[in-house]
């Protein structure tokens, strides 16, 4: 294995511990507060949603990936490659679906308190749930037609792979033929048109909060609370975030399929940028959400409760 392939297969490496551990803790972390019984926040259910399906694109875009750069062989069968492939967009389109559903609700919990959105704020966390469940089933039905275009490739070589995702062969042109990429494009444009409106008005009352500060010198009749800014700024970041980096790895994407002899490096700058989202929201999350910065402390103090509670025990002994 070359220097070259030995950089890009420790970069990998990184990313895929990273991002599982990252994602795993977070999971933790809410399913602590649950035990625990601490407040749950209607918005958790979207980031559980987020963060699994962050750990099924790490697991099933980014170790196939490692072990086709780190061993430069890679076994997998028709079957192996429809299936990882499939969980691969299913993945990449809950991320799409949920981050974009976490800018909506955040945009809707901000409102104004006006009678018109009124009823809206007090609906908004009841359709959490079954707008979560939505998005699963509709990212797995939209997806759905693209395994029978995906087949394993028959020499296990790095160096013979043809027209392909690394380690697996896509019909692209049959794909194209079909309009199944003009009608995924559309499907992306719409959540990101969500995304863009929820988020431009996320930034207009923020700005319009700051405006409200600055001339009346008091926070007490500030239309949001501090944390319900904090959470705003948060969420944005997100979506800084994952528009950045969705689009370098669709730009990464789309020069794959075009390219008449598949570039070994845009491969993998692609699969690199499609898993950095992933891997970085856990810590944007973790080093801004008081939700789970008062989790770590109180499971801290939990843990450093108890060998006091046995050295009392021992002493009754």
């Amino acid at each position: 294995m070359q220097s070259n392939d030995n950089i890009v297969c420790i970069f990998h490496m990184l990313q895929i511990i990273i991002g599982i551990f990252g994602n795993s803790l977070l999971l933790f972390l809410y399913g602590f507060n649950l035990v625990t019984g601490q407040r749950i926040r209607p918005i958790d259910t979207i980031f559980v949603n987020l963060f699994l399906s962050h750990i099924i694109m790490i697991l099933f875009r980014g170790i196939p990936k490692a072990i086709q750069v780190c061993i430069q062989k890679i076994f997998l069968r028709d079957i192996e490659c429809k299936i990882i492939v499939y969980l691969q967009r299913v993945a990449r389109g809950l991320s799409l679906c949920n981050t974009c559903l976490l800018s909506v609700f955040q945009a809707i919990t901000i409102s104004s308190n006006s009678p018109k959105w009124a009823k809206l704020k007090a609906n908004a966390p009841k359709y959490i749930v079954p707008s979560c469940v939505f998005m699963w089933i509709l990212n797995l039905l939209v997806d759905v037609v693209v395994p029978p275009y995906v087949t394993g490739t028959k020499n296990n070589t790095f160096s013979d792979l043809k027209k392909n995702v690394g380690y697996c062969s896509i019909d692209w042109h049959a794909i194209t033929t079909f309009n199944l990429v003009i009608w995924k494009t559309l499907y992306d444009v719409v959540f990101l048109g969500f995304m863009a409106i929820s988020s431009g008005y996320m930034v207009l009352v923020l700005f319009r909060h700051k405006w409200q500060v600055q001339n009346l010198q008091r926070t007490s009749v500030n239309p949001i609370s501090t944390p319900e800014t904090r959470a705003t700024k948060v969420i944005l970041l997100l979506m800084i975030t994952f528009v950045c980096f969705y689009s370098i790895s669709s730009i990464f994407i789309i020069v794959t399929e075009k390219s008449k002899d598949t570039s070994q490096w845009a491969i993998h700058m692609s699969a690199f940028f499609t898993l950095f989202y992933s891997t970085v929201s856990p810590f944007v999350l973790i080093s801004s959400d008081s939700q789970i910065l008062s989790c770590c402390n109180i499971f801290r103090r939990t843990k450093n409760s108890r060998p006091h509670s046995l050295k009392s025990q021992n002493k009754d002994i």
